[in-house]
């Protein structure tokens, strides 16, 4: 049997902790470690100047890395080590900007909008400078590397990882790659997790970055706890004990899954992940095989393991036991739906589909109350793998706020359809010296709703934007002056809204 190399791309969700909370039922709660110490490393390099939805992928940084010092103050020490600041193609510019210590919001907030992107990505370096923080108590010691790029320095990332890992076996490195085009060649990054144990998630704008640190800060403060004895699947073994083996021949067991009760097995589009049953000492499971064949064939030592069938976003982990020179096998139960997703304009076909996106959330919630994003960006008529149940479902038509939500339930075994209909029009705005006249470039263009809230700003002489139907505000910037108008938006609306410079 081939086996493939060892991955730890979760993405969305809390990756190993989260995959430790799902293959055992019944966890029982551990006692708090107080002494739990978490080093941010920053991309400072040049390439962090580039920008997501008009705003620097540093700003998004910073804001996110505040937003979550508010919320875990008192909860949590954390350093913060920035790479590549200063001046460009200097690989040995690594900033220490933190040291170890209990977080002061506005504080560590100023002493971070200090230090501006300049220079090379040394990755490798700062890991290392990141490791030299810790000090030698007992309780998770967790690196949280926050970068867009690959290390250019000539180092080697993921030999530091191994290194660190070697010396500190409570250390664990969890990387977030933040990047809206670039995730792919990111996953190079993806061994710094491996090698420590950690998550590697990638982000691809503000909202995913915040649940990607949210993930690995909440990993740092409540680590998973060792699972509690469990009985066997399989029949024949005590409640509470673990098997006893006349041999220690190998043996296989063939997996296959079913989307629900009495379904045929799936063909193709499984993944499935195999993991020591031992807990480790960073609170992660050991990824022992990773398989894509629908019917998987392992041959492995006796002993109980854990095992995760994953389709789409649908997944089931459970413990399976493997007898010494026997082969049996096990059919996993998604309890599996579709969910295809539709949008309409005032009940009729949209004006431009590609300004249509979807986001999947689950009924869990996290420590803000916010619920779990299970799927962003989905596109219109694509069969989403999901487990069953209820999700809620985020509808974005163009860049402003034409925004539908809907609860749908998916059953197992079924493809569950859902049309939303958006109630917003499409208008252009030009702003001229005279009715009918020319209009002018250069200008900036402020959305308001009729209750003041700030909906889009724009540039340039014909801003289009999907508003939701209502009362609007617009106020214009140009040659240094300001102008406002009001206009209002209908359903199914596509008009221009006129503004005339005053003389």
């Amino acid at each position: 049997m081939t086996r493939k190399p060892k991955r730890y791309l979760y993405n969305l969700w809390l990756g190993a902790a989260l995959v430790a909370a799902l293959l055992v039922t019944g966890i029982h709660g551990a006692k708090a470690q107080e002494d739990h110490q978490a080093v941010l490393v920053l991309d400072h390099s040049g390439s962090m100047w580039a920008q997501i939805d008009a705003t620097p992928k540093i700003t998004i940084v910073r804001d996110s890395v505040n937003a979550l010092f508010k919320a875990y103050e008192g909860k949590l020490d954390v350093g913060v080590v920035a790479y590549g600041a200063h001046k460009k193609k200097a690989c040995e510019t690594i900033d220490t900007v933190k040291a170890i210590s209990a977080i002061e919001p506005k504080k560590d907030a100023y002493e971070i909008d200090k230090v501006k992107p300049a220079g090379s990505a040394a990755i490798a370096a700062s890991l290392k400078v990141a490791g030299a923080l810790f000090d030698n108590s007992n309780g998770v010691r967790s690196i949280i590397l926050i970068s867009d790029s690959t290390d250019d320095c000539e180092a080697d990332p993921c030999a530091v990882a191994e290194s660190l890992k070697q010396k500190n076996q409570a250390l664990v490195a969890h990387v977030i790659a933040f990047s809206e085009k670039d995730r792919k060649s990111l996953e190079a990054l993806s061994c710094i997790s491996e090698k420590t144990g950690g998550l590697f998630q990638t982000a691809g704008n503000a909202a995913e970055l915040n649940t990607a640190l949210r993930n690995a800060f909440e990993v740092t403060r409540n680590p998973p706890p060792s699972p509690p004895p469990q009985s066997s699947p399989l029949s024949g073994l005590p409640d509470g004990g673990a098997p006893e083996f006349e041999s220690n021949d190998p043996g296989t067991i063939v997996l296959s899954a079913i989307l629900s009760r009495g379904a045929a097995p799936l063909s193709s589009g499984i993944t499935w992940r195999v993991y020591s049953i031992e807990i480790q000492a960073d609170g992660s499971y050991k990824l022992l095989e990773k398989l894509e064949d629908a019917r998987a064939a392992v041959t492995l030592p006796p002993g109980e393991y854990l095992v995760n069938a994953a389709y789409g976003k649908a997944n089931v982990s459970k413990r399976v036991t493997i007898w010494p020179a026997k082969r049996i096998e096990d059919v996993f139960n998604l309890q599996a739906g579709g969910l295809r997703l539709y949008a309409t304009l005032a009940k009729e076909p949209l004006l431009d589909d590609n300004a249509l996106s979807f986001s999947v959330f689950s009924e869990e919630s996290d420590q803000f109350g916010n619920r779990r994003r299970v799927i962003a960006k989905a596109k219109s008529g694509v069969v989403l793998r999901l487990n069953s149940g209820t999700y809620r479902v985020v509808s974005n038509y163009g860049d402003a706020n034409s925004v539908m939500e809907v609860d749908v339930t998916l059953e197992p075994g079924k493809l569950t359809e859902a049309t939303i209909d958006h109630q917003a029009g499409k208008v252009t705005f030009r702003l001229v010296e005279r009715q009918g006249g020319e209009a002018l470039a250069d200008t900036i263009w402020n959305i308001y709703s009729s209750d003041g809230e700030f909906v889009r700003k724009s540039g340039g002489a014909f801003p289009t934007h999907v508003l939701a139907a209502g009362e609007y505000s617009v106020r214009v910037e140009h040659g240094g002056r300001e102008f406002a108008a009001k206009f209002s938006v209908g359903v199914g609306d596509r008009q221009q809204v006129e503004v005339i410079k005053p003389q």
